[in-house]
């Protein structure tokens, strides 16, 4: 009897471990897309340019989006987490790992746009759940947006931003990419030359 119930616990442990792996995933894939958007995306591109335009208008007028219906905003995410859990699932990926994982992708858009919403406007469960961290709130999203919109690329949780900033992820990747490809990070339009000024003194 014992032994059984020990075996049940650490078999929800396990589960619990292997979801919040797969939500935490999840949200250091949203940083992925978000820093090649804002920082190498061209509004010029072919396939993708859309998106890229997107983010720069995003950048000027954050709260603009929220007014897009939700599937204008969050189509692509969820056809992006559909292909995920086909992939995942034929690489044998558990359900407790994928699950969260493709539910958070699929989500990402909307706690995006929860992150820039009011608590009235989001409500009591969904503000309960920011204060959390699970879903990223306001707050720690802001931070995104002030200076040169160069931090905090993850958009769905509080947690992973604070490791990849503490250890200056996206600065040392951008620098390997600059020697191996001599390909600069894009200027970002909404972005002013002093913000800019500020920020190269306060960093050399």
């Amino acid at each position: 009897m014992f032994e059984s119930a020990l075996w049940g616990l650490a078999s929800l442990i396990s589960m619990l471990a292997l979801g919040a792996a797969g939500w935490l995933l999840a949200d250091f894939g949203s940083g992925v897309i978000h820093w090649a958007q804002d920082r190498y995306g061209s509004p010029k591109w072919a396939l993708f340019g859309g998106v890229v335009r997107d983010t720069i208008r995003h950048h000027r007028r954050p709260r603009g989006f929220l007014k897009k219906p939700i599937w204008k905003r969050s189509w692509r995410v969820v056809v992006l987490a559909m292909v995920v859990f086909v992939v995942f699932t034929g690489l044998g990926a558990p359900l407790a790992f994928n699950l969260p994982l493709v539910t958070a992708i699929a989500l990402s858009n909307e706690i995006h746009a929860a992150a820039h919403a009011n608590a009235s406007q989001n409500g009591p469960i969904i503000s309960a759940i920011q204060r959390t961290g699970v879903i990223q709130s306001p707050l720690h999203h802001a931070a995104h947006h002030r200076a040169l919109k160069n931090v905090n690329y993850c958009t769905v949780t509080n947690w992973v931003n604070p490791v990849l900033e503490r250890f200056r992820f996206w600065r040392r990747l951008e620098v390997f990419i600059w020697v191996v490809s001599r390909h600069r990070p894009r200027r970002d339009p909404a972005v002013r030359r002093r913000q800019r000024r500020i920020w190269q003194r306060a960093n050399t």
